[in-house]
């Protein structure tokens, strides 16, 4: 539990080391540019709505509470930066896949001991497929997500049980991120999306630290620009290192 707990920091620092790497930059430097426009808009209408709703929250709150209000303002916190970079992440990702799938392709390629070759037909091909698969993804994870919101948001008002409402976002995020950041590889090996799910449950504490490693890099204002090619480059290598026993 402790090496497989040390494995997604490891991978994402790699990964952000490799960024720069001539047959990757571009990659990342064209989605980089779109992101930093979503994020800027992003966080803005987020951070007004935040604070609107957080401030009618707190004056309902019944004054035996009141010695606590500093608890739930840091489940609320921890909650919201949770979601804030979890649909950062779907959406980044969603705009970014094109590229994102190319970059997952290229490491493999070098992680293999090959040189990626792509022609611009078979490049156009692996950037619109990595759309596509993307779009599957969504479909699987949205309304599990809105699930896991609404159940998180009823016990988030249940006293000292509210304080597993944080815990049970931060499980589905991790486990959100490690199956978007993993899938680009795996689509990349033509591994269906129902075989990667199986396989990152057989490697459930894998699959958590290098989501919850995911989750963190994202988190970090400006910085998680860079950290979400980085975690891609990162995920090709824990799927090409220790992920090829998957059936296709």
């Amino acid at each position: 539990m402790l090496e497989a707990a040390a494995t997604g920091p490891s991978l994402i620092r790699t990964g952000l080391k490799r960024l720069w790497h001539p047959s990757l930059r571009w990659l990342v430097l064209v989605p980089l540019v779109i992101n930093l426009a979503v994020y800027g808009v992003l966080i803005a209408v987020a951070g007004q709505w935040l604070s609107g709703w957080l401030d009618s929250l707190m004056s309902t709150i019944p004054d035996w509470l009141q010695a606590v209000v500093w608890l739930i303002w840091l489940v609320f916190a921890v909650m919201a930066m949770v979601v804030t970079a979890f649909t950062f992440n779907l959406l980044a990702n969603l705009l970014g896949s094109p590229f994102y799938g190319l970059i997952a392709e290229r490491v493999l390629a070098q992680e293999r001991g090959g040189a990626a070759t792509l022609t611009r037909v078979s490049m156009g091909q692996v950037a619109w497929q990595s759309f596509l698969r993307q779009l599957q993804l969504l479909r699987y994870l949205l309304p599990r997500s809105l699930g896991i919101a609404l159940l998180t948001l009823i016990v988030s008002f249940i006293p000292v049980v509210n304080l597993l409402a944080p815990v049970i976002a931060g499980l589905w995020a991790a486990w959100s991120l490690a199956l978007q950041y993993l899938d680009y590889p795996a689509d990349s090996d033509q591994v269906s999306f129902a075989a990667l799910r199986q396989h990152l449950g057989a490697n459930r504490w894998q699959s958590l630290s290098f989501g919850f490693s995911a989750l963190l890099a994202s988190s970090v204002p400006i910085v998680n620009l860079l950290l979400l090619p980085a975690t891609v480059v990162g995920g090709a290598l824990l799927w090409c290192r220790q992920h090829q026993d998957v059936e296709r």
